[in-house]
């Protein structure tokens, strides 16, 4: 597998965030209108058995990771209490000083705030045909939420590839199917729109390492972790489907449980990971009332961290 960064040109806001279990199974449908039901299920071959054809992570601001989810006390870091929650708002890593040791690359956090979307709220609108006029009930109008971009903001998704089922021009064409037709909530009204501006093949550290960021949710394998020394937010996930899943009846699916996005995990033995996690769903452990072979991302990319925590 080969881990490959591409970077996205914002074109219009977003309803939802971008985030990789979500931007998976976009992917997935774009996979399906473009190869046909059969080629995405011989990508889907062993995904639930430890043998996953993509892992996405989420979009972040481009040269920067997210902060791993981890106490200061146990990185041996002390932080004036009133400066506490003022140093939480730094949220974002350099990527350049990945391969520094953690408590030094933390000391150059910043909040990105040039890169961040703006909340604005929208006011919509439904005419009832009869009075010709809005109303009560579904005719009320509403205000709905959307991050607004800056022009100039760019996104970094990491797609950590099985390169012998999806090759890098196929990669490319998938994002872009996904950019074409917006991402996430309302994109049928002109949101989540994004072209890829570059996309290549990306190396983290070359070392074994023992401690990992993870950079999309992730559902975790516990006999390749020590739990004692793993960090992370819960994050509870109700999923539903898109496409020609929304009008078989039942949208939704079952919920699942992952931890958020910036989990430090920390495996039994060092390695060289590129994702941790496992694929979510199948006709095993069926997801979706009406798509049996439905599956969830549950695998993550990870990076290799250079850990240090205190006894």
């Amino acid at each position: 597998m080969k881990t490959f960064r591409l970077t996205l040109r914002l074109l219009t806001p977003f309803g939802t965030p971008v985030a990789g279990d979500t931007l998976f199974g976009h992917l997935c449908w774009a996979a399906l209108e473009r190869r046909g039901r059969i080629q995405l299920a011989e990508l889907l071959d062993g995904y639930t058995q430890g043998r996953p054809w993509l892992a996405v992570s989420d979009g972040f601001p481009t040269g920067f990771l997210p902060r791993p989810t981890v106490p200061d006390a146990v990185l041996g870091r002390s932080i004036d209490p009133a400066k506490r929650k003022e140093f939480r708002k730094k949220a974002w890593l350099p990527l350049i000083g990945v391969d520094k040791p953690v408590v030094a690359w933390l000391e150059d956090a910043s909040d990105a705030a040039e890169c961040q979307p703006k909340p604005t709220v929208l006011t919509q609108n439904t005419i009832n045909r009869i009075t010709g006029t809005t109303g009560t009930g579904q005719f009320a109008p509403r205000q709905v939420e959307r991050d607004a971009y800056h022009s100039d903001a760019r996104l970094d998704v990491y797609a950590v590839v099985d390169d012998g089922r999806l090759d890098l021009p196929a990669l490319r064409q998938l994002f872009a199917d996904v950019g074409d037709m917006g991402y996430g909530r309302d994109a049928s009204t002109g949101l989540g729109k994004f072209s890829v501006e570059s996309i290549g093949e990306h190396r983290w550290p070359p070392r074994p390492s023992s401690d990992w960021l993870t950079l999309a949710p992730c559902a975790p394998d516990p006999a390749r972790l020590d739990a004692s020394h793993c960090s992370y937010h819960p994050l509870t996930r109700f999923g539903r489907h898109g496409s020609i899943g929304v009008r078989l009846g039942v949208p939704f699916k079952r919920p699942v449980l992952l931890m958020k996005t910036g989990a430090l995990l920390r495996s039994r033995e060092p390695g060289t990971w590129l994702v941790h996690g496992r694929g979510l769903g199948g006709r095993a452990a069926p997801l979706s009332a009406v798509v049996p072979d439905t599956v969830h991302q549950g695998y993550a990319p990870v990076v290799p961290l250079n850990l240090e925590t205190a006894p």
